[in-house]
């Protein structure tokens, strides 16, 4: 659905030259949810908007459904919508319903269509029930899914979404992530920008990392945690150890102390050279009464980092 390839921009001005992509190339599927990901600075906002065609790349292709963006801009356009940071696709003054109308014409929508698509999108997101209601007046997660409605109000195959759970609070933020699986499954291609690496792990089927305008790694997200997939142990003790004993293991491990009296130890056998035979033998000491020892697993979040650190696994 989505191909770019060899992909770079330069921005310059009189007193520095910033090399934003370099070289980047990928493709998506139809019907997945495709995750780019990158610190700040990374690209990633320039990459987006060079599919879009709000900046134009130095050298690369880009093929929406086989059409070249860059040679049929107009036609290619029509292929794809977007959601950017900051709900910049909604109008504040106008109601929902008005919002559904002036975005339905500019893309082409009319009449009886455009009504019947407005009823279809408007119940998929949960606001059928606000299509009076001024979308300044929305809170931010309805806000959010009016953005979301209005990209896809002309059933596009392709849909570019930049942190589309941002600002919100948890409720909406799981809906986000239903709202974007039922879009997959309908066979659109969703390729997602953010730093919700919750939302990376529940919805991406493929994971792209870039950092400093470059690839850094590729994967489908079940064989990015198998690349890094921690050795990793959570002890936790009936009581907190004595302060000697915890001096002793603040140079091995992670300290965490629950407002539930909890007490736990973890560590990651892949950022440690200290065994857990080393650990229990500073245990040995006083013989704190275990309540459970657990096996960990690395969230996204921890996987994101460790590959933008260039960490291995051990």
């Amino acid at each position: 659905m989505l191909k770019v390839e060899n992909l770079k921009k330069t921005y310059k001005s009189k007193k520095r030259v910033v090399e934003a992509v370099k070289n980047i190339s990928f493709t998506t599927n139809a019907g997945e949810v495709f995750a780019l990901l990158g610190p700040n600075g990374a690209g990633k906002s320039t990459t987006i908007k060079s599919i879009l065609g709000l900046v134009v790349p130095d050298e690369g292709e880009i093929y929406i459904n086989e059409i070249n963006a860059r040679k049929d801009r107009k036609k290619a356009l029509f292929m794809m919508s977007a959601v950017l940071e900051g709900n910049r696709n909604i109008h504040w003054r106008l109601s929902v319903k008005e919002n559904f109308l002036y975005f339905g014409a500019l893309k082409g929508l009319g009449g009886k269509r455009l009504k019947e698509r407005m009823l279809e999108v408007s119940e998929l997101l949960g606001i059928e029930d606000k299509l009076n209601t001024i979308a300044g007046n929305l809170s931010r997660g309805y806000q959010q899914r009016l953005a979301i409605a209005i990209a896809i109000l002309p059933d596009t195959p392709l849909i570019l979404l930049d942190e589309p759970t941002l600002g919100l609070d948890v409720e909406s933020a799981i809906e986000i992530r239903k709202i974007i699986k039922h879009l997959a499954e309908q066979g659109k291609t969703v390729l997602l920008s953010t730093h919700d690496m919750n939302l990376v792990e529940a919805v991406s089927d493929r994971v792209l990392i870039i950092s400093d305008g470059k690839v850094v790694t590729f994967g489908t997200t079940k064989e990015l945690k198998e690349m890094f997939k921690a050795k990793s142990y959570k002890i936790v003790f009936e009581k907190k150890p004595s302060v000697e004993i915890i001096d002793k293991l603040s140079e091995m491990v992670i300290l965490e102390e629950k407002g539930n009296g909890d007490f736990s130890i973890s560590v990651n056998f892949s950022t440690s050279s200290h065994t857990l035979y080393d650990i229990f033998e500073v245990l040995k000491e006083e013989k704190p009464q275990i309540k459970s020892i657990e096996s960990e697993d690395p969230n996204f979040e921890e996987i994101f980092l460790r590959i933008i650190r260039g960490d291995k696994n051990d």
